[in-house]
């Protein structure tokens, strides 16, 4: 996964730390693992190792993992001699899969909403080692000291290269269901000026009227990121809809994104399955939409009335769902009305959204969820100029 918040500044003392490590005893000449360094708001500077410094656990100047290091050990001593004493190694694999399973309930995660998880809670079929990478043990320390992220970067140690540094970010196998637990969103890509996200469906986009509307992907960014502007949004996703935002942390860079997305510079495309079969490949929709003033949040079609919106499709392929036909479709709105590929699904194509509590029939209630994604968004940065596209994997 890429970076999850600015490395620059990090990355600026990586090289110290890089020859601190190699010019002292902390790992043999042939270790190889990766080192990351945190930079939080107040100025404190943590460093850690991802796994272990050779044979010892914890070291001075370095984060602490994120479990009981005295009950790490006696599990491990435990299963070690286990193993040792099997002398056929007949239950090797075993024993190694139950010692993971009694590890693994002692990792405990402090996270930005001021709770603390349980790696079991967080990712119950985490793979060994899942907890011992470098970002994971840095935001659990700067966390536990109710500290902000300012910024972070990670760097593979390996002292027979030359000084070269190589950058990463976290791992994807390990990392990112942890640290989207640990943040409260999956973070796609962040730098100075913008953040990336991938809303769950189910969570605001920005806050609503009241205080249980409060919780949404812009007070989370807010919450991350110190220097994030009071009011980060450029565009929305409905609640019940998943996917990619982008946000802007300064005012020029939600400033230029907002004028972009206004004057349609910005692509997106989503994916939905819709109930009913289609069979034509693709095709236009061209049908104003209004607020249904006595029904709201309603829309309905409106050719005198309502405003332009216009939405390309593609057929994906067709399915069956819960005994159902169903299509997959490629929509891409050309126009950014409220609610706009809900209800041009429901009224032109007579096909809507799977699971969509509002223009849906009796089958919406089959579905857990409203079954349209943002799956991919390109524009122009809005300081450096470069294009930026991501697409997420699907997630339905």
């Amino acid at each position: 996964m890429n970076e999850i918040f600015p490395s620059s500044k990090a990355r600026a003392l990586c090289p110290e730390l890089y020859r601190e490590i190699k010019e002292s005893s902390y790992m043999s000449t042939c270790a190889k693992r990766m080192v990351g360094i945190l930079i939080c708001t107040d100025g404190t500077v943590l460093k850690a190792v991802s796994g272990k410094f050779e044979s010892v656990l914890q070291k001075e100047g370095f984060v602490d993992p994120a479990y009981n290091v005295e009950s790490y050990t006696r599990i491990l001593d435990k299963y070690d001699a286990l193993i040792k004493a099997d002398k056929r190694k007949l239950h090797n694999a075993d024993f190694s899969r139950e010692c993971w399973e009694k590890l693994k309930d002692l990792y405990s995660f402090h996270c930005a909403d001021g709770r603390t998880r349980t790696l079991s809670e967080i990712f119950p079929s985490a793979p060994s080692g899942t907890g011992d990478c470098c970002a994971p043990k840095l935001l659990n320390r700067c966390f536990l000291e109710n500290k902000k992220p300012l910024s972070m970067a990670e760097f593979f140690f390996d002292p027979s290269s030359g000084e070269d540094l190589l950058f990463y970010g976290p791992c994807d196998s390990r990392c990112k269901p942890l640290l989207r637990a640990m943040t409260g969103l999956e973070i796609v890509y962040c730098d100075e000026d913008i953040v990336v996200v991938n809303k769950p469906s189910g969570l605001l986009a920005i806050e609503g009227k009241g205080l249980d509307k409060q919780d949404c992907v812009a007070s989370r960014v807010r919450n991350l990121y110190e220097k994030c502007i009071q009011q980060p949004c450029v565009h929305r996703l409905d609640q019940a809809t998943s996917g990619l935002m982008v946000l802007g942390l300064t005012d020029k860079a939600h400033n230029t994104l907002s004028k972009d997305f206004e004057e349609r510079r910005v692509r997106k495309s989503y994916e939905a399955v819709v109930v009913g079969k289609i069979t034509e490949r693709e095709g236009v929709i061209d049908m104003p939409i209004r607020a249904d003033v006595e029904h709201r949040p309603l829309q309905i079609p409106d050719s005198v009335n309502g405003k332009k919106a216009v939405t390309y499709w593609e057929r994906i392929k067709t399915d069956n769902r819960h005994g159902l036909e169903c299509t997959r479709l490629k929509l891409t709105p050309l126009t950014g009305r409220t609610h706009q590929l809900r209800v041009h699904c429901a009224e032109a194509l007579k096909c809507p959204i799977a699971g969509d509590n509002l223009y849906g029939g009796e089958e919406k209630n089959l579905f857990p969820r409203l079954l349209l994604q943002a799956r991919e968004l390109e524009f122009s940065h809005p300081v450096t100029g470069c294009k930026m596209s991501f697409t997420l994997e699907r997630d339905f």
